[in-house]
């Protein structure tokens, strides 16, 4: 089971899906040396990154733009862990369909990047 959740459990995705494999992106500065070798140095640790699509209904879909916009932390639950996570940036989002103005039930799509803070016990 995948999906995005607040921290308190409030389930924000009807749909998480094609979700990538964590990339990890370092700091690192080359340098090349006066006898033509290399040093490299990696600065920090790596930042953990995911990308997906998510389904979510129009409610949801408000609560997540403002959950980012406030660089609320949220619950990735990704098979059997979960993973504190932020968005990285701003969906844009397509309706799938309009259930005749129900905004629980008219459905949006969008791509989701999120960086990964850490992973939490279940």
């Amino acid at each position: 089971m995948i999906r995005l959740e607040t921290s308190n459990g409030e389930v924000l995705s009807k749909i998480l899906k094609d979700l990538s494999p964590f990339e990890h992106v370092s700091n690192r500065v080359v340098n090349r040396l006066l006898d033509g070798s290399y040093h490299v140095q990696v600065i920090g640790s790596p930042l953990k990154s995911t990308t997906g699509t998510i389904v979510s209904s129009f409610r949801q879909a408000e609560k997540i733009n403002l959950l980012r916009d406030l660089g609320t932390p949220l619950v990735l639950i990704f098979l059997d862990k979960k993973y504190v996570v932020y968005i990285e940036e701003n969906i844009s989002w397509k309706r799938i369909n309009f259930a005749h103005g129900n905004l629980d039930k008219s459905l949006f799509e969008g791509t989701i990047k999120m960086v990964l803070k850490e992973e939490v016990s279940p």
